[in-house]
């Protein structure tokens, strides 16, 4: 049976390790920190339970939740309240919820008339050819230039940090991308899934409920790890991965190594770039065009009587046209029940991104009067927090900018002259957990794929 290294205890190598342990493989998950989990990893201060990382998942994917079940922990998830169904945009000034049918968007004041009539016509335009294009453009071109700035503009920034003029389409969002070349429109397209019983889901793709874990989503990750046993080694960073004859040596920073038939590398992909640049430069140089957004999560906990405005939703996002540094507030503890002690509310506040990376050098005090200046115009404020953590990740989300595709292709190239190397994670098919666990049981079985079967080494 191979041996088989699994570098980063993230979701996607836990994921990993454990679908090659139960198919008897002999594998072994390091992972830099002392915990397992990655960015999907919970704190608890005061009484307040602060998501690092993504706030839950969506319940549509079944990998997912039979994963759960397998791991004895399906009785500790937490669906997103009702409440959560709510959403908002701040937009002319305002917050205002975001339309969920054609009459309340015909009354929205998000967009302006003219807005609101281009987005009308969007069954009308003629679908565009299958190339590569920026998001900004697939919507300009199916929604008119305004609702491209406010609504899509807002809804990249919350889903990756990012900017709509940067982040592919096709790799970002490739549902919303096969819904045109399959129906001509995205109107046509979720009328007829809706018509055949399917529901078409949100901008980022399929739809499903926001679902977390009680306790938060470090049950995930604790899960895994102790399923694992002694096969999850914390405290354990890796310095480089090289080849030794048939097989890989993994070298860590302590100074020592371990030989591997088989390295499966589910780390980020700048980090991943390292790691790999003394095997091969071309790799290395490939990973290294996938960057990442820096990112801010302001965590503050309030009184809910220091709030001028009633919780009654998952948050708000914020467009790019408007002149605040906030990406977007998160209404946590309305979201989910059991964030904050009874009388209180949590609130995660997101900055940062490609169009401010300057935010990473500000100082704690600094940002938090940024921050409650921002909160107190958009929701208003009767009061200082009585919890604030600041986490800080000056590479938060991998971007899958225009020619990601591509990439994806020039990695795969490379690993095919690199048997029995992988790559996976975040960086390449799909930031959610959901394409975590997909992509990493798809890499188990190229991993046992007997010998003279068809191997698909791409990430």
């Amino acid at each position: 049976m191979k041996r088989v290294i699994v570098v980063g205890g993230g979701p996607s190598g836990l994921v990993l390790g454990r679908e090659l342990a139960v198919r008897g493989a002999n594998v072994t998950v390091f992972e830099a920190q002392d915990r397992p989990g990655g960015k999907a990893w919970t704190e608890v201060k005061d009484g307040y339970l602060i998501e690092r990382g993504p706030e839950g998942f969506l319940d549509s994917a079944p990998a997912t939740l039979a994963l759960t079940r397998d791991l004895g922990i399906a009785d500790r998830l937490l669906p997103a309240s009702d409440a959560a169904k709510k959403r908002y945009l701040y937009a002319r000034g305002a917050l205002r919820p975001v339309p969920t049918n054609p009459v309340s968007f015909l009354a929205s004041g998000i967009l302006s008339l003219r807005g609101r009539l281009a987005v009308l016509g969007e069954p009308f335009r003629a679908p565009a050819g299958n190339g590569d294009e920026s998001v900004a453009s697939f919507a300009r071109r199916r929604l008119g230039a305004e609702a491209a700035e406010t609504l899509v503009g807002a809804m990249v920034r919350g889903v990756y940090a990012g900017q709509a003029e940067a982040i592919s389409m096709p790799s970002a969002f490739p549902r919303l991308a096969a819904f045109e070349r399959e129906y001509g429109s995205l109107v046509r397209a979720l009328i007829a899934r809706r018509r055949a019983g399917s529901n078409g889901g949100g901008p980022a793709g399929p739809g499903g409920r926001l679902t977390s874990f009680v306790g938060g989503m470090s049950c995930f990750g604790r899960a895994l790890a102790e399923f694992l046993g002694d096969r999850f080694v914390g405290n354990r960073p890796a310095a480089a991965v090289r080849r030794a004859g048939a097989g890989w040596r993994v070298e860590f920073a302590d100074g020592s190594s371990e030989f591997s038939d088989v390295v499966a590398v589910a780390t980020e992909p700048w980090s991943a770039s390292r790691l790999v640049a003394g095997s091969s430069a071309a790799l290395s140089e490939v990973l290294a065009e996938i960057p990442p957004a820096p990112a801010v999560v302001a965590a503050l906990g309030f009184a809910t009587s220091d709030l001028e405005r009633r919780l009654d939703g998952f948050g708000f996002l914020m467009p790019p046209r408007e002149p605040l540094r906030m990406l977007g507030c998160l209404w946590s503890s309305t979201t989910f029940a059991h964030r904050a002690p009874p009388g209180r509310a949590l609130l995660r506040v997101l900055l940062g991104g490609p169009g401010d990376p300057g935010i990473m050098d500000l100082p704690d005090d600094q940002l938090l009067s940024i921050v409650l200046g921002e909160l107190d115009r958009t929701m208003g404020l009767k009061g200082p927090p009585e919890m604030v953590r600041i986490i800080r990740w000056p590479r938060a989300i991998p971007q899958y900018t225009v020619g990601h595709g591509e990439r994806l292709a020039r990695i795969a190239r490379e690993l095919e002259k690199l048997p029995g190397l992988f790559v996976l994670g975040n960086g390449y098919r799909g930031i959610a957990l959901n394409d975590c666990v997909t992509s990493a049981q798809a890499v188990a079985d190229t991993i046992l794929t007997p010998a003279g079967a068809p191997v698909l080494h791409a990430p």
